[in-house]
């Protein structure tokens, strides 16, 4: 897919099928995460975990009770954990830079996605999960994209306009 197309097509996936990722097609989209631009990269970069695993997804999915699926049952997630930065939010722009080259990897590979905040700050205060993970100590889930074959398939839905306020000087 061309960058432009990739951008109109990314969009929020709420609804999965049973089909599992590929490992070549979640290998590229970590691979992705890797390019993120990042702020003080020497303080410590990102590090990423992969969750396909269903009784996993399953306890991250509920962690607001057992009715609710906040990762909307895809069947993988991947998670950016990030170490305190000596700078009020630079762990946590990080983290979103890295999350969103995910997710317009994702969509390149033809992946519905959406982007998780709900899931890490819950996950953040629960050490067991954390621990189970393999986060490594330190380390601060901070935001999450899951992924998988959304019931509609991947399709340019957007316009290429700017519609943010703006002004210039």
């Amino acid at each position: 897919m061309d960058f432009e197309k990739v951008l109109l097509s990314r969009k929020s996936c709420r609804e999965y099928t049973d089909r599992p990722v590929e490992d070549d097609k979640l290998y590229k989209v970590v691979a992705a995460a890797s390019l993120a631009p990042l702020g003080l990269p020497k303080n410590g970069k990102p590090h990423i975990t992969i969750v396909t695993d269903k009784d996993m997804l399953k306890a991250l999915g509920s962690q607001f009770g057992p009715d609710k699926d906040i990762i909307y049952g895809a069947p993988a997630l991947v998670i950016a954990s990030c170490p305190p930065a000596p700078m009020d939010g630079v762990a946590q722009m990080n983290a979103a830079c890295v999350v969103e080259m995910m997710a317009l990897q994702a969509t390149n590979e033809g992946l519905g996605n959406i982007y998780l905040y709900g899931v890490t700050a819950a996950l953040a205060k629960n050490e067991d999960l954390v621990k189970q993970l393999g986060i490594p100590e330190g380390f601060v889930p901070l935001s999450a994209l899951a992924l998988g074959y959304g019931k509609e398939e991947v399709s340019v839905c957007k316009v290429f306009e700017a519609t943010l306020s703006q002004n210039r000087y």
